[in-house]
């Protein structure tokens, strides 16, 4: 029998209790607890976290086969990937690891103590040190990243190739919006924004309305600033198509045939206006031809015929 006989189900809960997850629980409880409350992020983030806390006990095991933590994968990982002579600048490495100066010393000590890396003195810095990575660590990534990676196709076995794609790009979509508090993916405008999570949080501050949108930080010469671009807009769409993150703009800019003319829908205030951006040309745009031929026209003015004929 039927938990709950209530249908149709609020957030996406699934009308057979046999399709749902331990989340639904919590959704199906909060509609009926609290429907004044939009508990829809819930169906998202905690996902997310318990999806994560899965995927990292079974990663785990693997790691765990071969005496390494994850921890010391991401280790092995950071310094075969650059290439031949697998070594970086520890500075480089604990930023890569996101880890204090303490915290890198002791995965490294052991590391070092097995065989797999190396701390050697930095030339350039009496400070510092370089860690490389050893025949054995080498060897010892060879046997693990197959398995590895084996591990990880085996637990996302739930999904079909194109669904993985569809989340790999939806999650791109997010973690943009975190890694970059500001982008210049709108650079060939002359745009620096911001993503939309600071934007809502913004534009609350100050009483605005909630809109998810790009927040125009900075405008430059450029296509913006000739479209009235300002300083504090809000981008929502482009053409008609919204635009919550900058990986939808950097698409939708891509994606659209040069000599065409762009519109933006802006909130200025909560105020919507429709701006229309210059068409784009077709080929390399202005910062790829423009300036170097302002450098071969400023230097043919300053050399004799001759080595003018050769600049030609």
């Amino acid at each position: 029998m039927s938990r709950r006989a209530s249908s149709p189900r609020r957030y996406g809960v699934p009308n057979s209790e046999s399709a749902w997850d331990s989340v639904d629980y919590l959704l199906d409880d909060w509609a009926r607890e609290r429907p004044d409350l939009d508990f829809a992020p819930v169906g998202v983030v905690t996902r997310m976290g318990r999806v994560r806390e899965h995927l990292a006990r079974n990663l785990a095991k693997v790691f765990a086969g071969h005496g390494l933590t994850p921890a010391d994968f991401r280790v092995l990982v950071n310094l075969r990937r650059v290439g031949k002579p697998y070594v970086l600048p520890q500075a480089r490495l604990m930023e890569a690891l996101d880890l204090t100066s303490g915290s890198v010393s002791l995965r490294l000590q052991r590391l070092v103590e097995r065989g797999i890396v190396t701390r050697e003195p930095d030339p350039n810095d009496r400070r510092g040190s370089h860690i490389r990575l050893t025949e054995e660590g080498l060897r010892l990534f060879d046997v693990l990243a197959p398995e590895h990676l084996a591990n990880e196709d085996r637990l996302l076995s739930a999904l079909t190739d194109e669904q993985r794609r569809t989340l790999a790009d939806l999650l791109r979509h997010l973690l943009v919006s975190f890694e970059r508090p500001q982008s210049t993916t709108a650079d060939a405008l002359g745009l620096v924004l911001e993503p939309a999570a600071r934007a809502r949080a913004r534009r609350a501050v100050v009483g605005l309305s909630d809109a998810p949108g790009l927040l125009v930080a900075q405008v430059d010469s450029g296509p913006a600033q000739l479209a009235g671009v300002v300083r504090g807009d809000l981008i929502v769409a482009i053409d008609g198509e919204p635009t919550h993150s900058t990986v939808t703009f950097a698409r939708l800019l891509d994606e659209m045939p040069g000599g065409k003319a762009v519109e933006l829908t802006v909130l200025r205030g909560d105020k919507r206006l429709t701006l229309r951006l210059p068409p784009r040309r077709s080929g390399p745009g202005p910062k790829q031809t423009e300036a170097p031929v302002r450098a071969k026209a400023s230097a043919q003015r300053k050399v004799n015929p001759q080595q003018r004929q050769r600049l030609k």
